[in-house]
């Protein structure tokens, strides 16, 4: 036995050494009950003599109705917890402490003659008789649980297992165990009793004392082994659930039996004095005494691992990451708990002293909220991590079902291939070819596709409304274990606070849940999340593929969910604190048609908004032109939405505003492009040539598959001085284009650089009045024609630019 150990077990003893010695404390009735029993008195003779008044009445033959006032003591119920810590009552009990104390000495006198009392004959055999039949009932009931306990572990011996456990795993078997040995109890309790029915010869103390020892070590039984072996689980480190290593939650363990011990033997005297029918006085302070040990062995319990206890409280924390909540948790609960200790002991010992009820309660009521609260969280766990691991299971079973589909297509197509190969080869090809191809086959990439591992989306956001379901309901319980009247007239703010935390909790939730839920279907729909904005291509003209119209109504929808969400919630909760919300609903259609007169251009933008999107006008990320603003839909709100433009300006524009909407990114484009060729090129050359690179780039591994509209030419489109434009074109979906246009200047380039074919410079010829004067410029003189055919190229290029042609009568050409 270690030195803590050896200390607890010495503070026990300690303590019921002196529970026995105060234990001798007199009692008096207190002033309070005095008064009490004095008006109990006067009022038994008032109804002494109407009774004896009713009675002649009724011997007469008269019809007597007798109407009573309401109980005093079921009004008195109600406020209990408020008039039991009032100035009076406090001066009160600490007159019947000093009372009780001054008159301890009558103890061991009062106890002999209780004893006298509840013996038969004078003699105290009977205790040992009632301690005996005890003892032997709850060992015969053990030894019975251990012939059936043995068929029962042996038929449950499938459900321990100490590899891949899974949370579930562990509470279940963790509950099973614990089951068990509830059942076990539940044999010993009932062995015991029956052995003391057997036995019985009606003696009412035998009875109860065989009961309370039957009872409280039925009590202490649960307490260990139900409870606290499964909590800390020291000899199972692999269904341990809580932060401790294997010595710490031994040691802890240990620990925490002591005090279960030393406080049941406590608890088990007090109540088995209290059976004796010793005075109520002797009682209460034996009861305060008592409590009073055992909330030091817990206090003293709770400092020495307040360390485990902060370790327990943070858990793991989540990739090894503890939020800061939960730490600052952590770190209140050892102060918390000792706060809680003395709180309750001194309430609970005044109570004990005005001889109010529910002394005990106090004390014992986290233990009893903790205990139902662990078993409810476990149950529900256990239930959930079943649903989604069934749920998991689904899903794989129909991902690897879709992954065999995809194969079998994929060869099937592969097959088809090979045999329309080989049917246009001979006999000598057809090996070769049969051989190339068994060489370089590869399975078809469908294992990229198929993801076999499932994410539960709700999972966490469930598990925490259960966390806050139990927590509230614990709060609550602990309340009315403390005396809480939730029944009275116009509640208890208690009860209206932890309704509003449940309801500000569960609409947080929802809010998460709808976030979480909306991702998703965006991401399933193609889209981006509106932290991820939207990269714009290379061009001026950027036609970007805009997202689906699901995609881009889903972020509207989450705004109008999140609105009414938070509106109902803030109903829900003023309701509850007793604010009467009609007359707000009524002030919120004023409040609003005022804002409708006040601010029409915001009601114009949302209504303009509202039907450009039932219109399907645009879509989250397309390339739109709204007046002179070009740019990228990046995000869209109530009342605007915003543009990227491809040299990163962001543009903001309300719904209102909007004239004429230009949509670049729908269906499809149809790029041309010029080419500036020299007039000795052949046009009809040129055409076949581009019709074959056309057919030649449907089969590219990399673009081939974006064209809608092969490449083709268009011919001559303009004749300018110095060189003949030819234009091709294709048609691509929106953002293709740029891709496929790298690719295709650089096949033409290749192409023409093969065929000979030049592209044409562009030229200006600058003639001058008179013949042979070129050789005699200055520098001065060319630097002005230089400048002057500059202009013309620039005003050539810009109306190029507008859509135009340009201008033949300004033919880079000058004379001077």
């Amino acid at each position: 036995m270690n030195s803590t150990s050896k200390l607890l077990f010495n503070t026990v003893l300690a303590a019921v050494v002196l529970l026995l010695l105060a234990a001798q404390a007199g009692h008096a009735q207190s002033s309070l009950l005095q008064s009490v029993a004095g008006e109990t008195g006067s009022e038994k003779t008032e109804t002494d003599a109407l009774n004896t008044l009713i009675e002649d009445a009724k011997a007469e033959g008269s019809t007597v109705i007798v109407i009573a006032p309401p109980s005093a003591a079921a009004a008195g119920d109600e406020n209990t917890m408020e008039m039991a810590m009032s100035s009076e009552m406090l001066l009160m009990a600490r007159k019947n402490v000093r009372h009780m104390l001054i008159e301890a000495g009558d103890f061991r006198e009062r106890l002999v003659e209780a004893l006298e009392r509840a013996s038969p004959d004078g003699a105290p055999w009977w205790l040992a008789w009632a301690v005996g039949t005890a003892l032997f009932g709850m060992v015969l009931g053990l030894a019975i649980y251990k012939v059936v306990g043995r068929w029962i572990r042996d038929q449950f011996a499938g459900y321990y297992k100490s590899e891949d456990l899974t949370r579930a795993d562990k509470l279940t078997y963790l509950m099973l165990r614990g089951g068990l040995i509830l059942f076990s109890t539940a044999i010993m309790f009932s062995v015991a009793i029956l052995v003391a029915v057997v036995l019985d010869y009606e003696h009412e103390p035998s009875r109860m004392t065989i009961f309370t020892i039957v009872a409280i070590y039925a009590s202490y039984r649960i307490l260990r082994y139900v409870i606290m072996l499964n909590f800390f689980a020291p000899d199972l480190p692999t269904h341990r659930m809580i932060n401790l290593d294997d010595k710490r939650a031994r040691k802890l363990y240990n620990d925490w039996i002591y005090v279960i011990l030393a406080s049941s033997y406590i608890l088990g005297i007090i109540a088995w004095v209290r059976g004796l029918g010793i005075d109520n006085d002797s009682y209460r302070l034996l009861a305060i005494g008592g409590l009073g040990i055992a909330c030091i062995l817990m206090a003293t319990l709770t400092i020495i691992h307040r360390k485990d206890t902060y370790d327990i409280v943070c858990g793991v924390g989540r990739d090894g990451v503890v939020p800061p909540w939960r730490n600052f948790a952590a770190r209140a609960t050892t102060p918390l708990l000792l706060l809680y200790i003395v709180v309750s002991w001194v309430v609970s010992s005044f109570r004990l002293s005005l001889g109010l009820p529910g002394g005990y309660i106090i004390i014992m009521a986290p233990i009893i909220v903790f205990i139902g609260g662990a078993v409810a969280y476990a149950i529900a766990i256990v239930v959930l991590d079943r649903i989604y691991e069934r749920r998991a299971k689904n899903y794989r079973h129909m991902q690897i079902i879709k992954l065999r589909r995809a194969r079998a297509d994929a060869r099937r197509r592969e097959a088809a291939e090979r045999i329309a190969a080989e049917a246009e080869v001979d006999a000598e090809a057809m090996i070769g070819e049969g051989e190339e191809m068994i060489v370089h086959h590869v399975e078809p990439p469908v294992d990229e596709d198929i993801d076999l591992e499932y994410k539960p989306l709700f999972k966490r956001l469930i598990e925490n409304a259960i966390v806050t379901l139990i927590f509230v309901f614990a709060v609550g319980e602990l309340g009315r274990l403390w005396g809480v009247n939730y029944d009275r007239v116009g509640g208890h703010p208690l009860a209206t606070i932890l309704d509003s935390i449940l309801i500000v909790v569960y609409t947080y939730l929802a809010y998460q849940a709808v976030n979480l839920f909306i991702d998703q279907k965006i991401i399933e729909e193609g889209g981006s999340l509106d932290n991820t904005p939207a990269s714009p291509g290379e061009g001026d003209s950027e036609g970007g593929t805009g997202e689906s119209r699901m995609a881009t109504l889903l972020p509207i929808f989450r705004s109008v969910f999140i609105v009414l969400l938070v509106m109902v919630s803030a109903a829900f909760i003023l309701s509850d604190w007793g604010v009467n919300i009609a007359p707000l609903f009524a002030g919120a259609g004023v409040v609003g048609l005022a804002i409708g007169f006040g601010a029409q251009t915001l009601i114009r933008d949302i209504f303009s908004g509202v039907f450009f999107l039932v219109d399907d006008a645009f879509r989250k990320g397309e390339y739109i032109e709204v007046g002179t603003v070009k740019g990228v839909i990046e995000k869209i709100s109530m009342r605007s939405f915003q543009l990227r433009h491809h040299l990163g300006a962001v543009h903001t524009i309300p719904f209102g505003e909007i004239k004429q909407l230009t949509n670049y990114s729908r269906d499809w484009v149809m790029m041309k492009l010029p080419l500036r060729l020299t007039y000795g090129t052949d046009v009809e050359r040129v055409r076949k040539l581009i019709k074959k690179l056309g057919q030649e780039l449907l089969e590219h591994d990399q673009i081939g598959h974006l064209f809608l509209q092969p490449l083709k030419s268009q011919g001559v489109y303009s004749m300018e001085d110095s060189a003949m434009i030819i234009r091709v074109k294709f048609m691509t979906r929106p953002g293709d284009q740029f891709v496929t246009r790298k690719v295709i200047y650089g096949a033409i380039r290749d192409l023409f650089e093969k065929e000979g074919i030049t592209f044409a410079h562009r030229e200006v010829t600058v003639r001058l009045a008179e013949e042979g004067q070129a050789d005699n410029l200055t520098p001065q003189q060319k630097e002005a024609i230089t400048g002057s055919v500059r202009s013309v190229i620039d005003e050539e290029d810009a109306q190029r630019a507008r859509g135009g042609a340009p201008d033949s009568s300004k033919v880079a050409a000058s004379e001077r």
